[in-house]
């Protein structure tokens, strides 16, 4: 008989009961014939054999009970009673049902929540074929345009160059490149007749990739077809898009039809060819997910730039390749790729360099490598940002989880003590006390089950909450909050463990329980007096709380502490009434030569808005994570081998440090009367100054920049005061050179190579004209000011789009996204999980005055003051208290040193939080104890001594 029959049958068994007793009672009554029959022939009477035969069967009922308990289906069956009862008790306690499953779904939903985010920045695989083969050419994180730099750094490359690898991928199955960030393009929908859409355009981020992009990386569209080599093959051809998923909902509203349409890029027709899975978001996994996949061929139009597609063009792209099948698995084949990738760059290090290199140089260049890093979780700088973040958090609510179970098995245990009759009542009717536990266990785990389930809903309104928070709006988010396999097998996992952690030991305890000593006429004498072993697990576990609490109100403490710091430090401009929007001149069709024009016109339109006391327009607000930088040379200063020359670049409009608030330390600002015409001035801030002209006569000195299109020279006019221009966490000061939009040349230089050509090359237009910031300093709350910014562009060009608008508050906000969400988070936790440790100790309190009411109706009978008893009961809590600080504190210190890294401006032994901690659990704890032991002072002693 096979299982399946077997389980057939049993299943039967259990749906038809009745038949079972019926086929048992017939084999019984045959058995008890045939056996009556053989005494009768051995001479015994029919009734005297009848009687034998009983005899020598036994019980009935407990034959039946042997013959039914040797199959499985009994153990079902007894599980299912079990279940029954469970739910009856867990009925007739509502209060304590009701307070287990919210424990229960705040510890548990917190966890699923953070291992949801975890699972999807951590652990989550790329949707794409065999992703453990892909591996990166460096870190490849950091995105942006460098140029004057070698091969690789920061993970970057040429066009040139990565055509050169795709073409001949050596020891790789293919090598792809792709855009190191994406653009902002402006797209519109285009009609079957040819016409677009007079909607108003919409601003996605698109990213551009090799031909062979899809390919290499495994990725297969959910319609049509994928870009292709012939689409990428030659530049400014190769008009054809790929779409997300997203995209396909919301903009074309999932038309079935999609395939072969056209959509208009920054004024450019694309034909659709392919739209990706839902899942899809490419090898980088960004904040805002990519909406469209361009070819690279297609760079001018897409970015809006001159072309990159050059011999020794500048680096913008990153790599990234698939070893064989061999490859990923065997460290061999590894070496093999890192050391033929290696050679590579050297070669294109040594070429870009030409001439005669020194055997210094050489020898320096033969040391060069780029890791290969793995790829099978895609590129993140979420996860570099945000992963150490999300570690600190499961930790923080793994803690509140045991906290939570702390409680409920406190809660059990004094649950167990006053069902002690009933358990020492059934032990002596045959219960075992093994099926004393198993019904424990049952009652618990049903709990934590439910209490998983409703920790799912809670995982999922918080996993969305937490997401809004950390993509900053943007509209389409790679991160989801529904929960895959993976969650639900780990919440699944999380619930089954938690019952186990708190219903085990209440579940032993209360199997050990004699019948004999339950039953007795002293039972409840003997229980309320106790003893040391019915009160030492309450009392550790209350210990435990108080130690976890004072762990997470320190943890707590020090990164509130932490964002505080950040937002108060001196970030050298001005941070009230001061609104900034973001703009895009060349999503509109503006030429570079156009720009003086509009950004005159803007300045007059925002300079008469009501309640506006300057503005300005600049290429970058004060602060933010866009980064333009060079080295810079100043004329007339001898410079040492290999020093370090870089300076962070701002082109601004007149007015720019009146509206930002920065202040002018030496010299001029910047103005309006800084025209084309004019000499061209620059402002340095103090770093730049001081670290080239320590002895303070920066002014008047004359510098260039290496970036032709603002090359110079610039001559020094003004010193401005040190800002925070990037991460605020960054103590170091940068280095600032401030330009005049207006004075920077219409047209980019002429390259040698065309200057040298027979043929004249006419010039290209200089795309570092254009703005991408406008500032407002304002007499008002700056947000009230924001619709009169959007009519003020709208009037000057209802095509220019603003793409965002926040006052300087907010950017600075965005700055710190990832300490206010730690910090946040680690306060909401480390209060509830106070709220549970204070629910414990008053539970286990209020317990130990119940089970003392004779002691305590006796202490009073006998003259007792309500001061001596209320101090009774107090020193317990006060003792509690002393060994949870005594244990707390090592433990604290231990793990304060594990998140060090993550402070900002104060110690992991801070004492001013230790002492706030310290003064906020004995607070808890004192109050939490303090109403118990005030209700064991009005004990009336009659009352009490009548309990027996």
């Amino acid at each position: 008989m096979n299982w399946i029959t077997k389980l057939t049958i049993g299943l039967k068994s259990l749906l038809q009961k009745q038949r079972v007793e019926r086929e048992l009672d017939e084999e019984l009554e045959s058995y008890v014939e045939a056996s009556a029959a053989h005494k009768q022939v051995a001479g015994m009477t029919a009734e005297a054999a009848h009687r034998a035969a009983m005899v020598e069967m036994g019980s009935r009922n407990a034959v039946k009970h042997r013959v039914w308990s040797s199959r499985w289906e009994s153990t079902l069956e007894g599980l299912l009673q079990d279940t029954r009862v469970s739910l009856r008790m867990l009925a007739k306690s509502p209060a304590f049902t009701a307070i287990a499953l919210l424990s229960l779904a705040l510890g548990i939903g917190g966890n699923t929540a953070i291992f949801t985010l975890i699972n999807q920045v951590m652990l989550r695989n790329l949707p794409v074929r065999n992703p453990e083969q892909l591996v990166t050419f460096g870190k490849s994180e950091g995105g942006g345009i460098l140029g004057g730099v070698e091969l690789g750094i920061s993970g970057m490359f040429p066009w040139d160059f990565a055509r050169q690898l795709e073409a001949q991928p050596g020891p790789f199955q293919g090598i792809a490149a792709y855009g190191s960030f994406s653009n902002s393009a402006s797209v519109r929908i285009v009609s079957q007749g040819g016409a677009t859409s007079n909607a108003p355009a919409i601003i996605v981020p698109a990213s551009m990739v090799s031909g062979n992009y899809f390919n290499v990386l495994g990725a297969t569209p959910l319609l049509g077809r994928a870009i292709n080599n012939a689409d990428d093959a030659t530049p400014g051809n190769g008009a054809v898009v790929v779409i997300s998923h997203h995209f396909w909902q919301q903009s074309l509203s999932a038309d079935p039809l999609a395939l072969d349409k056209t959509i208009s890029i920054n004024g450019t027709p694309f034909e659709i060819v392919g739209i990706m899975p839902e899942n899809f978001h490419g090898i980088k996994q960004q904040l805002e997910a990519p909406e469209l996949w361009t070819p690279i061929s297609m760079q001018t139009i897409v970015m809006q730039q001159p072309s990159f597609l050059t011999p020794s063009g500048p680096y913008f792209l990153h790599l990234f390749g698939r070893l064989s099948a061999s490859g990923a698995s065997c460290t061999e084949c590894l070496a093999q790729a890192q050391t033929w990738l290696d050679q590579q760059i050297r070669n294109g290090i040594r070429a870009t360099e030409g001439g005669k290199i020194t055997t210094a140089r050489l020898e320096e260049i033969n040391r060069i490598t780029l890791p290969l890093l793995s790829a099978s979780r895609g590129v993140s700088w979420f996860r570099s940002g945000f992963g150490d973040s999300l570690k600190i958090l499961m930790a923080v609510v793994a803690v509140v989880l045991l906290i939570a179970c702390a409680n409920l098995a406190n809660f059990l245990l004094a649950r167990a003590a006053t069902r002690q009759r009933e358990i020492g009542t059934r032990i002596a009717l045959g219960s075992s006390r093994a099926r004393i536990v198993r019904q424990s266990l049952i009652e618990t785990l049903l709990l934590s089950l439910v209490g998983g389930l409703l920790g799912l809903g809670i995982a999922y309104g918080a996993t969305r909450v937490l997401i809004a928070f950390v993509s900053q709006g943007a509209a389409n988010v790679a991160m989801n909050p529904k929960p895959d396999l993976t969650v639900l097998l780990f919440t699944l996992g999380v619930s089954l463990l938690t019952g186990l952690l708190f219903g085990l030991a209440p579940a032993l305890i209360a199997a050990r329980s004699g019948a004999a000593n339950t039953l007795s006429a002293g039972a409840r004498t003997a229980q309320s007096s106790g003893g040391r072993s019915s009160r030492f697990w309450p009392k550790t576990l209350v210990t435990v709380q108080v130690m976890l609490s004072l762990m997470l109100l320190v943890g707590a403490g020090l990164f509130l502490r932490t964002l505080r710091n950040l937002q108060n430090q001196d970030y050298g401009f001005e941070r009230t009434h001061l609104l900034l929007g973001e703009i895009d001149e060349r999503l509109a069709g503006y030429k570079p030569s156009q720009i003086p024009a509009i950004h005159q016109q803007l300045l007059e339109y925002l300079s008469a808005i009501p309640g506006v006391r300057s503005a300005a327009l600049a290429g970058s607000p004060p602060i933010g994570n866009s980064v333009w930088n060079s080295n810079v040379d100043f004329i007339g200063y001898t410079y040492a081998p290999k020093e370090d020359k870089v300076s962070v670049l701002n082109r601004v409009s007149g007015q720019y440090f009146e509206t930002a608030g920065i202040r002018i330390v030496a010299g001029r600002a910047i103005t309006r009367q800084d025209t084309i015409n004019s000499q061209k001035v620059a402002v340095i801030n103090q770093t730049l100054a001081n670290r080239f002209f320590p002895k303070g006569d920066a002014l008047g000195h004359s510098l260039t920049i290496e970036i032709d299109t603002v090359k110079g020279p610039w001559q020094v006019v003004g010193i401005a005061r040190d800002t925070h221009s990037g991460d605020p966490r960054d103590s170091d000061p940068v280095r600032m050179t401030y330009i005049p939009l207006a004075q920077i040349e219409p047209f980019a230089p002429v390259g040698p190579a065309a200057s040298s050509s027979a043929a004249p090359v006419a010039p290209e237009e200089n795309q570092d004209r254009f703005a991408g910031t406008i500032l407002l300093r304002t007499s008002g709350d700056p947000a009230k000011t924001t619709a009169a910014l959007r009519a003020a562009v709208a009037a000057v060009d209802p095509n220019l789009p603003l793409l965002q608008i926040e006052t300087i508050h907010e950017q600075v906000s965005e700055m710190m996204t990832h300490d206010e969400l730690i910090s946040s988070l680690t306060g909401l936790f480390s209060l509830l999980a106070l709220l549970l440790a204070a629910i414990g100790l008053y539970g286990v309190m209020s317990y130990n005055v119940v089970r003392r009411t004779n002691e305590i109706g006796i202490r009073i009978a006998l003259g007792a003051q309500s001061a001596s008893v209320l101090w009774m009961v107090l020193r317990e809590s006060l003792l509690l208290l002393a060994i949870g600080v005594g244990l707390g504190l090592p433990l604290t210190l231990l793990t304060t040193k594990y998140i060090k890294d993550e402070l900002f401006g104060l110690s992991a032994l801070d004492p001013l939080t230790f002492t706030v901690a310290l003064i906020v659990v004995s607070a808890m704890t004192l109050l939490a104890a303090w109403l118990p032991a005030r209700r064991a002072t009005k004990v009336d002693p009659m009352v009490a001594l009548r309990c027996d």
